[in-house]
């Protein structure tokens, strides 16, 4: 990262603040690039003892809103968020979860039966014991065609499993998102 990447990206992180503010800390920061270079530092010692943008972003915005809290909206913000959360947890309760409940143990369900069609193959070694040789072998051939239609299940669940922890983190972030009132961009 250089220094023009450093700033683009804290000045970004920093855009809920008032320019002012924000020029501000962006001025401290070129003093510090100013003075690093003097001593003979590069960009990059420079940026690496600062430390992450992202972190200095959350230090800033923190400081900001505790020694300025009528900006952040003090009692009607805590007001707003608390009944939001409050219907959130109702909504969810009532119209969310029995719905990812079921697709959650639909889901289980699912990949119990894919791990059965896989070891399907041993289960038949059963029926060479019992019913001879013959029958052994139509067996053996369904269980291994059924033992394919099993990893390819699994395959495609793993891939709904991620589809579905990703979209389950998303609505989470959406209702805390809702909650504080950030907006997401």
């Amino acid at each position: 990262m250089v220094k023009n990447d450093f700033f683009r990206n804290l000045n970004h992180l920093l855009r809920e603040l008032p320019k002012k503010e924000r020029d501000e800390i962006l001025a401290d920061f070129e003093e510090h690039f100013t003075i690093g270079s003097n001593e003979g530092k590069t960009e990059e010692e420079i940026i690496q003892e600062l430390g992450d943008p992202k972190d200095i972003a959350n230090a800033e915005l923190a400081d900001y809103y505790a020694t300025n809290p009528a900006r952040q909206g003090g009692v009607t913000s805590a007001t707003r968020s608390l009944l939001l959360a409050m219907v959130l947890i109702f909504f969810n309760l009532v119209v969310v979860a029995g719905p990812a409940f079921g697709i959650f143990f639909g889901f289980i369900g699912l990949w119990v039966g894919a791990i059965c069609l896989v070891i399907s193959p041993l289960l038949s070694l059963l029926s060479y014991f019992q019913s001879g040789f013959d029958a052994f072998l139509f067996t053996f051939f369904v269980s291994l065609a059924c033992c394919g239609v099993g990893l390819l299940l699994s395959i495609a669940l793993s891939y709904i499993g991620k589809f579905l922890w990703h979209a389950c983190v998303g609505y989470v972030r959406f209702n805390m998102d809702l909650i504080t009132g950030r907006k997401r961009s």
